[in-house]
């Protein structure tokens, strides 16, 4: 199949400095239902825009069969979009609101009466013609607002969470409709969700977002299958992520115990490790290669999720005979139900300033730091004045640094005047024994810590990192 979009090197901000979108590249092919899946304020929706031409890349630039239409305006452009809340005209009816782009387009009233009748059709909404929207229920309209949309025949069709407004009965119905009308049309579909079951169950290809950036892009089985990182595979589905080491060729250690599995990484390698709770395989507990207790069992209507606790780490499963809360119970796993990702370094980097105090800026925030380890042989009095071995006193105000800090070495507080710099808490992510957050300040500085504690998604925190937690090296001496 021929590209039909291209998006290469495409950026986004409203000011010099924050990008909501940076550095997206994405192909789509002719007829291929894509869907950019991510939370709210990823920049999924700001990436539609600039498809339909709503908003103009900062840099990079998006191609149409080739040709660069970064500049090209909204009209003149081969593609319509359905919006969450439709923008349907409340005076006019059914026929005239599916007919309003032909009717502009002053096209034969026997052509848009052909048009009408064929998309109605394929909508399944024949004679609603002459109803008032205003009678009509939210998934008809959701069907009249795709109906006005592909009887103009764009090459492709945006929909921009389009599903939001609906009853979660009614929008897995709809998923399947619009899934089949996509196939019935043969058009391009590019789809815009934060819905993750929404992603999977309409998509050839998912482009997963987080914080103004892909992620990672494949079909729904890869995604889902085999993440890239942790966070893909803590937003799609549900997920048990542990920390692991490659103990030898295939073989993984965590939760206390080596399992074989099917990546292929160098031995002593860290890794995340994850584990659907679908496939966790309950044994009696002197056969598991992990064992625990049951301290939770919730019913889910088709599953049983059972909470297993080992050791310090959590353990979640699914299946469809229940357990009872004391249980002892023991795990096992196959090869195939093992994916393992190479961690990302466990450390913070920023480059920073020296100042006078003995502090360091970096990031937005100050903090208390050891100077004396950029020098050695020096030594730093109480006043944070710093000497040589021979008494010389050393300047170091202004000393640009690299500043690095463990995931470890950092904890929040609820009190905006202990820590060096404060921020909203913009994700956390579960990983058996311990939660991993991100934290984002005001100016969009991202600090990512470790903490056993669970502290909820938009909390207002400071950061308190202690002194010598933070290792300096001059930001010259960088190789």
């Amino acid at each position: 199949m021929e590209n039909i979009i291209e998006l290469k090197g495409i950026g986004k901000s409203y000011n010099s400095k924050d990008y909501v979108v940076r550095d997206i590249d994405l192909t789509v092919k002719k007829g291929e239902f894509v869907t950019i899946l991510g939370p709210s304020g990823c920049g999924k929706t700001t990436t539609l825009r600039m498809i339909a031409g709503f908003e103009t890349p900062t840099e990079g630039s998006i191609l149409f069969k080739g040709k660069d239409i970064s500049k090209v305006p909204p009209y003149l452009r081969p593609v319509n979009t359905v919006f969450q809340r439709y923008a349907l005209f409340p005076h006019l009816n059914v026929y005239n609101n599916i007919a309003f782009g032909l009717n502009l387009k002053k096209l034969p009233k026997h052509e848009i009466e052909e048009k009408v009748s064929r998309v109605l059709n394929i909508v399944d909404m024949e004679g609603f013609e002459k109803r008032k929207i205003n009678t009509l229920s939210g998934g008809q309209q959701q069907r009249i607002a795709v109906a006005r949309a592909i009887v103009n025949e764009p090459e492709i069709l945006l929909l921009d969470e389009p599903l939001g407004a609906l009853d979660l009965k009614m929008r897995k119905e709809m998923q399947l409709e619009l899934k089949q009308m996509h196939e019935n049309i043969g058009i391009t579909f590019i789809y815009v969700t934060h819905d993750q079951e929404e992603a999977l169950t309409m998509s050839d290809k998912i482009v997963v977002m987080a914080d103004g950036a892909i992620q990672q892009t494949g079909t729904p089985e890869e995604i889902y299958n085999e993440p890239n990182n942790a966070f893909v595979a803590d937003f799609i589905g549900e997920s048990n992520i542990f920390n692991g080491v490659m103990t030898g060729d295939k073989r993984v250690g965590f939760l206390g115990a080596e399992f074989e599995c099917l990546d292929d990484i160098e031995k002593g390698t860290k890794v995340d490790v994850v584990v659907r709770p679908e496939d966790i395989v309950m044994v009696p507990y002197d056969e598991g290669a992990v064992k625990g207790e049951v301290i939770s069992v919730i019913f889910k209507g088709i599953h049983y999720e059972i909470t297993i606790q080992s050791g310090k780490n959590e353990i979640i499963a699914q299946r469809t005979k229940a357990a009872k809360v004391g249980d002892k119970a023991g795990i096992v796993l196959d090869p195939d139900s093992i994916h393992c990702m190479k961690r990302e370094k466990n450390i913070n980097r920023f480059e920073g300033v020296l100042t006078k105090k003995g502090t360091v800026l970096f990031a937005d925030g100050e903090f208390e730091c050891n100077v004396s380890m950029l020098y050695p042989d020096s030594d730093v009095d109480a006043e944070g004045n710093l000497t040589d071995s021979e008494g010389n006193s050393i300047e170091y105000a202004g000393t640009k640094v690299i500043a690095e800090i463990s995931f470890d070495d950092m904890r929040m507080s609820d009190d905006a005047g202990e820590g060096g710099v404060c921020g909203n808490i913009f994700s956390l992510i579960y990983k058996g024994d311990h939660y991993n957050y991100i934290v984002k300040t005001e100016n969009g500085y991202e600090y990512i810590l470790n903490d056993e504690y669970l502290w909820n998604e938009n909390d207002y925190v400071s950061i308190v990192i202690p002194k010598d937690s933070i290792k300096l090296t001059h930001m010259d001496s960088e190789v």
